[in-house]
């Protein structure tokens, strides 16, 4: 098993959960936005336990995007007519969650997985119209029986791994902070530390 995959192995909990709330059918339309690390892994739960054939993302980030792609989602938004039956917000900002909001179909429930640390995430007027409902989730579901699931399962998807979108050594930690200050902001970052006998 390599350390990226037992890594994300807890972080893909958090999102399954999430997931989880909402009960996707394989035939239901699911709009994900933020393809952040929960995000994408919200798509790869979506498509590979779920079996959702319809994950639309959206993201600003064409590469970001690509990957949900190759995690298993069908496309990424375009502005159309699109109605949704399951939404997650994993993106924190107001304006991925209005979205989310306004092509929702009325009746159904909406999950957020970011945390928050962007921007305040505010109702629209779309959320009282289709009276919709909004649930949250933080944490994993269960991290025994999810792990079984992970790690039959995530072996066999190439692209997961790429989450890790830069590793460095342990000595050269200060220097990656500092570099962070400036350089775009990875997805993940893998420290590798020396191995002790």
């Amino acid at each position: 098993m390599s350390a990226k995959l037992a890594l994300l192995n807890i972080l893909s909990c958090d999102a399954a959960k999430g997931v989880r709330k909402l009960v996707p059918k394989p035939t239901d339309p699911v709009l994900v936005t933020g393809m952040g690390v929960i995000g994408l892994l919200a798509v790869f739960y979506l498509r590979h336990f779920y079996h959702v054939d319809r994950i639309v993302v959206f993201d600003p980030d064409p590469v970001r995007s690509s990957l949900a792609l190759s995690l298993g989602a069908h496309a990424s938004y375009s502005d159309s007519d699109e109605s949704f039956t399951h939404a997650l917000e994993c993106s924190a900002r107001q304006d991925a969650f209005a979205l989310l909001q306004e092509k929702f179909v009325p009746h159904e429930q909406l999950c957020i997985l970011s945390d928050g640390n962007h921007e305040i995430l505010s109702l629209t007027p779309a959320f009282y119209e289709k009276e919709l409902r909004l649930v949250g989730s933080s944490d994993g579901w269960d991290y025994q029986k999810h792990a079984a699931w992970f790690f039959k399962t995530a072996p066999h998807v190439p692209h997961l791994e790429q989450l890790f979108e830069r590793t460095v050594s342990a000595r050269d930690l200060v220097g990656c902070f500092e570099r962070l200050l400036t350089d775009a902001t990875p997805l993940k970052v893998l420290v590798l530390y020396p191995s002790v006998d």
